[in-house]
């Protein structure tokens, strides 16, 4: 996997969840074409769970229910978790991986700004059910900004903005630009353990430790960066390195949306 430079990974004040990530070399060099890159890094460049993110979402607006005291809205949020998450473990974007080969750096910036759980599985080394909910295009850090690279950038955000995500990442690969797929994944058998326990804590009226099992729920989000380029364009010959092949069988759910 190659290095990614990243400024910080944090999870975002709404219910949504999401890195804000930038190469400093490339912002020296051509400030331009990485905040075309950043645009191009708000869309679904990657295999995300739809459903994940919505479970996510009423998860945390049951939280937000309980804190202003409105437990028959936090009831029905929590109902709402639970069938999301339900139809999340179907979802073929889910991808195994130990959590403790998600990406190092990105994890370590999360749990100094964010204060996340030491852990979001009971075994590191063991490999479990990722769901990822969010992600965006990073640069990698051995970015240098040239006019047709700046051109391609430019090229790949006008094809996402059209909604045409193969084309932009197609343009990205054959001009050579280096670029991964941050994702933000939750840990799936735990999540909707967690969610149907809140559930009933809920309906059993217990609404603090309802809030404190979700809040803990929450601080068990994790990245991963998935090299886009070990994923080769159609017409192009396939990546013979072990390393590639390695990243391929391993995110390949989350690249073929």
């Amino acid at each position: 996997m190659k290095a990614y430079q990243v400024v910080a990974a944090v999870l975002l004040a709404s219910t949504a969840v999401g890195g804000a990530y930038a190469a400093d070399q490339a912002a020296k060099a051509e400030p331009a074409a990485v905040v075309a890159a950043e645009k191009t890094a708000d869309k679904d460049v990657g295999k995300l769970s739809a459903d994940g993110a919505q479970a996510f979402r009423d998860m945390h607006d049951a939280r937000l229910a309980i804190f202003n005291a409105d437990p028959k809205d936090a009831k029905t949020l929590i109902a709402k978790a639970e069938k999301a998450i339900d139809k999340a473990k179907t979802d073929d974007a889910v991808f195994w991986k130990a959590e403790n080969k998600l990406d190092a750096k990105l994890n370590q910036i999360a749990e100094k700004t964010k204060g996340s759980a030491k852990t979001a599985t009971d075994d590191v080394t063991q490999e479990v059910a990722w769901l990822p909910i969010d992600g965006q295009l990073v640069l990698g850090e051995d970015f240098v900004a040239t006019p047709e690279k700046a051109a391609a950038i430019k090229k790949a955000n006008e094809s996402v903005q059209k909604g045409d995500r193969k084309a932009a990442l197609e343009t990205l690969k054959l001009a050579d630009v280096n670029v991964g797929f941050s994702m933000a994944v939750l840990p799936l058998d735990k999540t909707a353990h967690d969610i149907g326990e809140a559930a009933k804590l809920i309906d059993g009226g217990k609404f603090y430790e309802a809030n404190a099992l979700l809040k803990g729920t929450e601080e068990r989000i994790r990245f991963d960066v998935l090299d886009v380029n070990a994923v080769p364009v159609a017409h192009q010959a396939k990546a013979t390195t072990a390393d590639t092949k390695e990243t391929t069988s391993s995110t390949v759910a989350t690249t073929t949306k």
